[in-house]
């Protein structure tokens, strides 16, 4: 399989990935909840995790086929991923029994800033993370062309 092929079947194993994500929440969260305030924390936990889960998933097709090396960046990580984490990852029940139905509470509680947030963070967290290599062989292979 030639490097082209192999990005093309990576790419569709992370869209497919994904797409099991969120079917998963949006199963387990429709037709198997669970009653009662343990369920709307459930809820909102399994939201959290999909999210940061396709977010990851989401950026590593950035770097799919190529070599990565593991390097810190706490700016990044600070910076972006703080706001991202705590948009993404206190759930909805928590803000609203810290401020009630008003605003900016109800903001953070609402499911759509759970989510986009959510992909942010893991974006974030991948990007943070994780950083292309490039190897001379690349390097020469791209000059070539």
């Amino acid at each position: 399989m030639n490097k082209k092929n192999g990005y093309a079947a990576g790419q569709a194993f992370i869209g497919i990935a994904v797409f099991l994500l969120i079917y998963t929440y949006f199963y387990y969260s429709t037709f198997q909840p669970v009653p009662g305030a343990a369920g709307s924390w459930a809820v909102s936990l399994l939201l959290s995790m999909t999210a940061v889960l396709a977010g990851l998933l989401i950026e590593m097709g950035r770097f799919w086929g190529w070599v990565i090396e593991v390097k810190i960046d706490t700016d990044l990580l600070i910076l972006q991923g703080g706001p991202a984490a705590v948009l993404s990852l206190l759930p909805a029940p928590f803000w609203l029994q810290v401020g009630g139905h008003t605003y900016p509470y109800i903001f953070f509680a609402d499911p759509v800033v759970t989510g986009i947030a959510g992909v942010w963070f893991g974006v974030v967290l991948f990007r943070s993370i994780f950083n292309n290599k490039r190897i001379k062989e690349d390097i020469e292979d791209k000059k070539k062309t």
